[in-house]
């Protein structure tokens, strides 16, 4: 049985997932920084394949990529779909459609994953899962493997 309540604290007076979940979101739609990085763990681990390094280790590797993100971000946009806990609660998903908006005035709309897990009522994981696979380099070996697959001796081309 789950000590979550729906005020985003435990019964035994800490945290949720879902309510520091909501304060990241929050705080990142309000660039508030210090905030953000108050509810991850001093070795908590952020994975995020936007960011220019995807998994930042620790507190100084988070607070390193969230300066790119606010400098490069004029808004984030994040609204939750659904979220999913565990039997526990301390670890947990949120699907969430996304309205993010760059500093030069782009648009960006899309759906995400978040799969997080905490400790102590602090954040000790959280990573982030896009639905398109990579770009650039590794996707054009991707593209080349398919075409190498497809056109084998006994392969009916799609």
């Amino acid at each position: 049985m789950s000590e979550s309540s729906a005020n985003g604290e435990t019964t035994l007076g800490g945290p949720t997932l879902l309510g520091l979940l909501d304060t990241v979101l929050e705080a990142s739609m309000a660039k508030d920084k210090a905030t953000v990085l108050a509810a991850f763990a001093p070795d908590a681990v952020f994975i995020d394949p936007h960011y220019p390094n995807p998994e930042m280790h620790g507190l100084a590797a988070i607070e390193a990529g969230l300066d790119w993100a606010f400098v490069g971000m004029e808004r984030f946009g994040f609204t939750v779909v659904r979220s999913f806990l565990s039997e526990d609660g301390y670890s947990g998903a949120v699907e969430m459609d996304c309205a993010h908006v760059l500093a030069g005035g782009r648009v960006l709309a899309f759906p995400q994953v978040f799969v997080a897990e905490m400790k102590d009522g602090l954040l000790t994981r959280l990573r982030a899962y896009e639905p398109y696979g990579p770009g650039g380099l590794a996707m054009f070996a991707m593209k080349l493997q398919n075409w190498w697959l497809n056109k084998r001796p006994g392969r009916k081309a799609r």
